[in-house]
């Protein structure tokens, strides 16, 4: 695909996206919603919609796995690079702010929206095969998030666990063998997490040549009745991910109160990193491998950049909500950085393109 064209179909699909959220904006503000409706959406999106979307993204593929196994690795190579560079920064910024804001500023940099509005993203722009690494680098966030994520929102840096006058690794390693043995962070969850169950079906599929022979079936001139109701159900299905998952997004921003957001100079740092210094590094640093020889094709370095560029994750609000964090801070932080993006996402996609 052409750079002008992807551009173009990028900032297309993220407006369309954006005008999804309208309609949980007016259902919110003219009371049409009972409490509780958009986590239940929430939920449909997460445990249904979505794991059946990368299924179908599985399904869809025309190639063979034995063709595209090199680009699963790269893309998970390239996200678990994107997490540590975003986890390393943020971790050693906003020491300066009050507890509750700083775990918040932290999340909020680190994580991405890279599977609500990252994946549908990619599957209408760059098809069934790159929904496919979109999935891949959504395992590695879900290995982040409910690991370092959990220990973000739970642990207070300036905290003496072991009383000796000084909050260090120590109280850091203790804090989080205490939440292993409580089964907050728990790798278990990243293995069960929807997303994960659904890419090793996929993987199955592909590993099977599974996918390959539905795509025959399909083309044939008297396809499978079966095959072809199987198909059906997955895409309308998976076509409800986006306009769903923004829809909760409007329900949320309809919430948010902006008094006094734009005064605060942390938000800005936030901004500045979350959607144009570290996707810069990001891509910098992944241009640097293939100058080195690094097998990463540019359907690889798109998809993890804008995945990368995606904005604040909704799971931020979630999980401040969650662990008693600033979830209004986290709300109206993850509202900002989303409208942002629809600017930001081309610029950090042009500049990985040239």
């Amino acid at each position: 695909m052409e750079i002008g064209d992807l551009i173009t179909d990028l900032v297309f699909n993220v407006a369309v996206l954006f005008v999804m959220m309208v309609p949980g904006i007016v259902m919110k503000l003219t009371k049409l919603v009972p409490d509780g409706f958009g986590k239940g959406i929430s939920n449909l999106v997460l445990y249904i919609a979505q794991p059946i979307l990368i299924v179908a993204a599985y399904a869809s593929c025309k190639s063979r796995f034995v063709d595209i196994w090199q680009n699963i690795l790269m893309v998970f190579l390239l996200s678990i690079i994107a997490h540590v560079l975003f986890a390393l920064v943020a971790m050693n910024l906003f020491r300066w702010t009050p507890d509750g804001k700083r775990r918040i500023l932290r999340m909020v940099t680190i994580f991405a929206n890279a599977a609500f509005m990252g994946i549908p993203l990619i599957e209408a722009i760059l098809g069934a095969e790159a929904a496919i690494y979109a999935s891949i680098y959504n395992i590695t966030y879900n290995l982040f998030l409910w690991t370092l994520g959990v220990f973000l929102c739970t642990r207070n840096s300036d905290e003496d666990v072991d009383g000796d006058g000084d909050a260090d690794l120590d109280d850091d390693l203790k804090v989080i063998k205490s939440h292993v043995k409580s089964k907050e962070i728990s790798i278990v969850k990243v293995l069960l997490h929807p997303v994960t169950i659904a890419s090793v079906i996929g993987l199955i599929i592909l590993v099977t040549g599974a996918n390959t022979a539905i795509g025959s079936n399909l083309a044939s001139a008297n396809p499978n009745i079966f095959v072809e109701f199987f198909m059906e159900c997955l895409t309308m299905i998976k076509a409800l991910v986006a306009p769903l998952s923004m829809v909760v997004i409007g329900l949320r921003l309809a919430d948010v109160d902006f008094r006094g957001l734009f005064s605060d100079l942390n938000m800005y740092l936030f901004l500045g990193l979350r959607h144009l210094a570290l996707p810069i590094v990001f891509v910098g640093i992944a241009k640097l491998l293939i100058l080195v020889g690094v097998p990463i094709s540019n359907e690889c370095l798109i998809v993890a950049t804008i995945l990368a560029a995606t904005p604040a994750a909704s799971s931020a609000t979630m999980f401040a909500e969650k662990y008693d964090c600033d979830a209004g801070y986290a709300s109206k932080l993850v509202t900002v950085s989303t409208i942002l993006s629809i600017l930001t996402m081309p610029l950090i996609v042009m500049l990985a393109q040239l």
